[in-house]
This record gives structure tokens, sequence and C-alpha cells, in this order.
């Protein structure tokens, strides 16, 4: 039998701050302080994007705009990109270095160095349309989290030295030989969902008996707060579930799941729903896929804790 509440709650994880990177950078990310304790980085995505390399000797100078050309590897072929950007350069002197495998390069203006690079991360950073931006698109090959049995770490911190992480890379290599292996961190900022049933007629003691529920989970949600560590892995598992990462093994099949104590929290609250929501193209300027997902700038996908047979989401309207 279906049971009805007159108030239910989801709990929604929404991507607030991502940054895409190699694991040679990794290093970096704590001087940036691009994270922080309010949006502190403890999920990430491991995945992959075609290579992206300049073309040595490309550069190409005009009075309103300089020229660059890429080359884009897809299998055993290549894909050659013209890119025009505004000269903001003060002499004519103008000079491009790179070295094989000439992903990675600098511009001089004068003798003086005005640009170092990568060339996937220097496309990222501003083309937009009329360009097609597709081999910028990260396709996810794992989904992980920085809270391990050394306790609570930062996911950078975690992946300097990253068992999977170097497994992937290996066979990547292998299999993928037109491929970069990246790394999206990321943090998630949760809103919590409140719904009323005012079609359902309920009993006055039905009512009486929802108002103490309903006053319980609204100051957990709100005041008290879900355990961290189980917020990240129920977020970590809605990720698995949804994109169906080929290198995750676990929550692929089985989220969510009352047997799972690793978000028990949830459904000793009684929350209804968990939600995902990722709007990838405004922070990173990509879409996120994966084999079983298509590309999107936008991802969302609601979980119910419980079967349909047992209650109704919050979310069906009929």
């Amino acid at each position: 039998m279906t049971i009805k509440k007159p108030s239910e709650f989801a709990i929604n994880m929404n991507l607030d701050k991502m940054m895409i990177l190699q694991q040679s950078d990794l290093h970096l990310v704590t001087n940036m302080q691009y994270f922080d304790d309010q949006s502190p980085c403890h999920l990430y995505f491991i995945g992959k994007r075609p290579r992206v390399t300049v073309v040595e000797n490309s550069l190409r100078l005009f009075e309103d705009y300089f020229e660059l050309t890429f080359r884009i590897q897809k299998k055993n072929d290549f894909e050659e990109l013209g890119v025009k950007l505004e000269n903001n350069f003060s002499t004519n002197d103008i000079e491009l270095k790179t070295t094989y495998p000439f992903n990675m390069f600098e511009i001089y203006d004068g003798g003086t160095l005005v640009l170092n690079a990568k060339s996937t991360v220097f496309l990222q950073s501003f083309l937009t349309y009329p360009y097609d931006t597709a081999f910028l698109d990260f396709e996810i090959l794992y989904v992980g989290q920085s809270y391990g049995v050394e306790g609570a770490r930062t996911a950078p911190d975690r992946l300097v030295s990253h068992s999977t992480l170097q497994g992937i890379y290996s066979e990547a290599i292998i299999n993928n030989p037109d491929s970069e292996i990246w790394i999206a961190l990321a943090s998630f900022e949760q809103f919590n969902l409140m719904m009323f049933d005012g079609r359902t007629k309920f009993s006055d003691e039905e009512r009486d008996n929802d108002r103490e529920r309903f006053v319980n989970i609204y100051d957990k949600l709100n005041y008290e707060g879900i355990n961290e560590q189980q917020k990240i892995n129920f977020t970590e598992a809605a990720l698995i579930r949804y994109f169906q990462p080929p290198y995750n093994k676990i929550y692929k099949d089985s989220f969510p799941n009352p047997a799972h104590k690793t978000y028990s929290e949830c459904y000793d609250l009684d929350i209804n729903s968990i939600c995902i929501e990722l709007q990838t193209s405004d922070i990173v300027n990509c879409m996120f896929f994966s084999e079983s997902v298509n590309r999107s700038p936008i991802h969302m996908k609601d979980f119910q804790l419980h079967s349909t047979e047992e209650r109704r989401s919050m979310f069906n309207f009929y």
C-alpha cells in the first residue's frame, strides 16, 4: 500500500564550484584558495577528453587580431581548429614556443613571456559559440570522494597518490591513446525542498502526528545539519547511480538502499528523495556525459528513497 504524508522533504545537492585540471597540477589547488571551508572539495570526477595540441609555428599576427591553430585528435584522425583572438600585444615581435608533445605552449611579446598555458585549458577558458566546443566536453570514467580510511581529507590531497587514478591513467593510455585524462574537483551545496499535500484528505490524527515529524525534520535539516560524511556518501552514490561510470563498482545498481549504513541518516529522518543537480557549462564551460548519459549542460535527477509501492514520490503530482 502506497503511503502518503501531509509533508515531504527532499535534499537537493547542487554543484557549487568546480575546477578541471590534471594530476600534475593538484599541488597548485591549495594556493588558489578557490575551495574553502564554506565550499570544501570532497568529491571529484575522473574523465577523459580528446587530446588537444597547438600547431607549431601556427601563430599569425594581424592588426586587430592574432590567430593560433590547434589540432584535435579523434582516434587516428586529426581536426584543425583556427582560433582568432584580439591583438593586445604591445609589439609586432611575437613568438610562439612549444615542444613535443605540443600540449603546452608559451607566447612572448618582445621577448617577455605573456602567456604560458596548456592547449585544452587555454581553449576552455574562453572558447564559445560559434566554435564547436564538443571536444572540451568531459566523459566521466569514475566518481570518488576524499573521505577515506585516513579520515577527512580534501580531494586534491587524496588524489596526489590515488591508486584508482593511477590505474585509470595506465589503462587509458593503452585503450585511449587519443585522449587525455582530467580531474574535475567539485563542491556541492545543499538545498532543502519541502512539499505539502493540500489535495489529499488526511484525518486530524494523521495531521497531528505529521506536525511533530515535520518539526523534527525541518530543525535537523536547517539547524543541526546532516552529518558531513553521510552527505558526501549519498551525493557520491547518487552521482554514480546516475552517470554509471565504468570504473566504479558500488552504487551503480544499488542506490538508494536502506541497507546501506553510509547514508542511513536520510532513512532515519524519513526523507522522501535525494536529488543531484549539475550545471557545468556556466562554471567550467563544458558539458558532462558518460557511456550511459548523453552530454548536456545541465544534469538533474531525483532518487526516491522508498519504493513506489511503499511511498509516493513528492515529485509525482498525479
